[in-house]
């Protein structure tokens, strides 16, 4: 039996604490698409390569152990991205336990901005986003000021496809805010 007490009592906040959250199914969906194959939008690359400075990458972004002229199977790229989506949403959560446990800072999230921090370590890489100005904005609970931080986020010169994903990102991050 539902009792008014309980519904004047629940919550609806759509903050939620960024230690035990997921990524959802919108995150993988996004990565797919964005660190997939440009010429076949959420397809993966089957063969390593690289663009000048950057890391060997193959699949779906993936730079750990590749190889120049390393083929994978599109199930192969799939468990990549599986693991180092996991591991981003590992850095996360790390970070927003070190802040409650250590800083005694309550710093509640969205699931969408959980997706696209996320986003952001998965393509920048976890020590990058440690030291950010856009995490010290989220760290503040400046989140409109976190949002215009993305989309200047470790932009990389010559990747126009990256502004167009942070602004994807800068969306997400305030949806449901």
């Amino acid at each position: 039996m539902i009792k008014l007490k309980d519904i004047l009592t629940e919550s609806t906040s759509n903050y939620k604490d960024g230690s035990k959250l997921r990524g959802s199914q919108w995150l993988f969906d996004f990565i797919k698409q964005e660190e997939g194959d440009p010429k076949k939008k959420g397809e993966p690359v089957l063969t390593a390569y690289k663009h000048k400075n950057d890391p060997w990458t193959i699949g779906y972004g993936h730079t750990g152990n590749v190889t120049p002229g390393m083929k994978i199977t599109k199930q192969q790229a799939l468990q990549f991205m599986y693991k180092d989506l996991t591991e981003a949403a590992n850095c996360v959560r790390r970070l927003f336990t070190r802040w409650d446990k250590e800083q005694g800072l309550d710093i509640p999230i969205t699931q969408e901005m959980f997706d696209s921090i996320v986003s952001l370590v998965y393509n920048t890489g976890c020590g990058a986003m440690l030291d950010s100005e856009f995490i010290q904005s989220v760290k503040r609970k400046k989140y409109q000021q976190a949002a215009k931080e993305i989309l200047t986020y470790r932009l990389k010169s010559g990747f126009s496809g990256l502004i167009e994903r942070r602004k994807k990102e800068s969306k997400r991050f305030l949806e449901n805010a």
